[in-house]
């Protein structure tokens, strides 16, 4: 796993370094991790939640899981499968930004400490993207071992870096799919740049680790279409 962590980090830091921000000059302090996490705002999960939202683990020997899924329609099959075998609890499916379904687990594991037991929150994506992430890292020489152990969440970014205006100035952008990585890369003029994988940890681990606030996560198509629902301006 570590030598995996170093690979990507070094593959993201060769990204980087054409990337077109120019920043004004301040105190070399990384970026610090809730700040990192709250960047994560504009991509939902969805999971099962009673009707007053409070989220509902699932028993799996001494732990507890809680699936947090990226795809709604993938969520709501999991809510089918719940309902089928316990039909006398009344459960929806709600969307959560990913920071905020992060610190609530948090919160809720902080109180069954001493029980023993501790919630797991795996982060169920779609099929393609983990298969073109797997395909990315292998062109570029990660062993298939290196990418078992240490690929989760895929995350894709460009080489050179895209970046998009933002109120507090120009900033990188990781993609959470490819679809919408392949998208932004069709959109530049002349040479196309190349799309790059990594894990989410190594996108946050990255983010922690510039002296300047230098990223963005770009919203995903659920946070759109959770926006227009709602009927608020996108950001």
């Amino acid at each position: 796993m570590p030598d995996f962590v170093a690979r990507m980090r070094a593959i993201t830091v060769a990204a980087l370094a054409s990337v077109p921000v120019s920043f004004a000059s301040a105190p070399a302090l990384a970026i610090p991790e809730e700040a990192a996490l709250k960047k994560l705002a504009v991509v939902p999960v969805f999971l099962l939640t009673s009707e007053k939202g409070i989220p509902l683990p699932i028993p799996n020997g001494d732990n507890l899981i809680l699936p947090m899924f990226l795809q709604k329609e993938r969520a709501n099959q999991e809510l089918a499968t719940f309902e089928k075998a316990n039909p006398n609890t009344k459960a929806k499916v709600s969307a959560i930004p990913m920071n905020t379904a992060n610190e609530r687990v948090n919160q809720m594991n902080i109180k069954l400490k001493e029980t023993g037991k501790q919630i797991v929150t795996p982060v169920v994506g779609s099929k393609a993207d983990m298969d073109q992430a797997v395909a990315i890292l292998e062109k570029q020489g990660v062993s298939k071992a290196d990418i078992q152990k240490g690929l989760s969440i895929p995350v894709f970014f460009h080489k050179p870096f895209l970046t998009i205006k933002t109120p507090e100035g120009s900033r990188g952008v990781f993609f959470m799919t490819y679809k919408d990585a392949t998208n932004a890369a069709g959109k530049v003029q002349g040479a196309k740049p190349e799309i790059m994988a990594v894990d989410l940890t190594n996108a946050l681990a990255q983010i922690v680790d510039e002296k300047e606030d230098r990223f963005v996560f770009y919203p995903t198509t659920a946070f759109f279409a959770l926006m227009k629902d709602q009927g608020a301006p996108n950001p």
